[in-house]
């Protein structure tokens, strides 16, 4: 017969629930949703206004603008977020999205341009070293996460702006254009060269993914025609690729006990110098990334790419539960975090009785209003 260890506490179906970190967050998340479901309809008709319910839940184009929002934020909003659980941030993410841009629209306007997939994996590569040596100075001078990627923050999207004006007299760079000029004759014909936004369904899926184009027919509802555009796939892709190796991983357990206790941490073996240099070439990977898929969607490479998009997803990250302290999150709750942001931001538009210019103050009061849920969650683990 087995006897029970009467050492051993038990606890509740609840307490286990109130000791995820992302509970805040789908909390958050449903009432976000049902706020905005009242809004766009049933207030909005009291007061005599349009019925918004169906341009936001219902249409394609409603329901597009803030998926395709909560994608943009929530790659970043996922680096962001294991970059806090180990215990630092990451201020130059934003930054990077525009100095990956740069650099991918650089070497496709080059005078002799290399072909596209080499451009996107020198590309990746470059911003991969970025990471490294951000990474690098944190973890070898000890100054604050805060200090150093705020230095870089300045320093990148300054070094993006400086090479455009030095190689191309211009700060917004225009692929297309400058690649239809560049025509080349082969046996006595003109050879257009190749349109940078269009490229095949294996990295910038513009015809859908793998084929599906999100059509999904809603009975008694108009037919959804969702074309999502790139990023929402990778959004998914990266989302589950991150919670597996988060919670199911040695790496995951190194990421945790690097932020909760770094000293503890390496007497046991953890690697934390790597791990954390890791984490912030994955951040600046993630940024490059969306600047290449941007750069490629458009054609042309904004200098204000990505720009405040390193407080909205370190926003996400908090609103999803992760700690400022470190050691603790996780990326369901960032995941969800970045629909309660893209909700709100795109939500509000679809208000008629709400000022639009009143986002900010709804996202700050949320931001606390998350943070001080999630001490009284963590609160209430430590205290049993």
């Amino acid at each position: 017969m087995t006897s029970v260890d009467e050492r051993i506490r038990k606890t509740t179906l609840l307490e286990s629930a109130l000791r995820r970190p992302e509970l805040g967050s789908l909390f958050g998340l449903a009432a976000v949703v049902i706020a905005f479901m009242i809004m766009t309809g049933p207030i909005n008709v009291s007061l005599g206004e349009k019925n918004t319910f169906g341009d936001m839940w219902v249409r394609s184009v409603g329901v597009q603008s803030w998926v395709e929002l909560s994608a943009y934020v929530g790659i970043l909003a996922i680096a962001a977020a294991l970059l806090m659980i180990s215990g630092e941030f990451d201020l130059s993410i934003g930054a990077n999205v525009a100095l990956g841009g740069h650099t991918f629209a650089m070497l496709m306007m080059a005078p002799d341009p290399m072909p596209l997939t080499a451009c996107i994996i020198t590309t990746f590569g470059f911003m991969l070293f970025v990471g490294f040596i951000t990474g690098s100075l944190v973890v070898s001078t000890g100054l604050p996460s805060f200090i150093v990627t705020l230095g870089f923050w300045f320093a990148n999207r300054g070094f993006a702006n400086y090479l455009a004006f030095r190689n191309h007299d211009t700060s917004r760079l225009d692929i297309k254009p400058m690649l239809e000029e560049r025509n080349v004759l082969k046996d006595g014909e003109i050879i257009p060269m190749p349109d940078p936004t269009k490229i095949d369904d294996i990295f910038a899926f513009k015809d859908g993914f793998f084929g599906w184009r999100g059509n999904i027919d809603l009975p008694l509802l108009e037919p959804f025609r969702l074309y999502f555009n790139a990023e929402f796939y990778y959004f998914i892709i990266i989302a589950l690729v991150a919670v597996f190796v988060l919670n199911f991983t040695r790496i995951g357990n190194w990421i945790f006990a690097a932020g909760g206790d770094p000293v503890a941490a390496r007497a046991v073996g953890v690697p934390v110098a790597r791990v954390k240099i890791g984490l912030f070439m994955w951040s600046a990977f993630s940024a490059g990334f969306l600047g290449v898929i941007f750069t490629l969607q458009s054609g042309v490479s904004e200098p204000l790419a990505g720009d405040f998009r390193e407080l909205h997803a370190i926003a996400a990250a908090v609103i999803g539960g992760c700690a400022l302290t470190g050691g603790y999150g996780s990326v369901v709750g960032a995941v969800f975090g970045a629909f309660i942001f893209a909700i709100v931001s795109r939500g509000i538009n679809f208000v008629p009785f709400i000022d639009n210019n009143l986002f900010r103050v709804i996202l700050g009061l949320m931001l606390l209003g998350a943070a001080m849920l999630n001490q009284l969650l963590r609160n209430r683990v430590v205290k049993g």
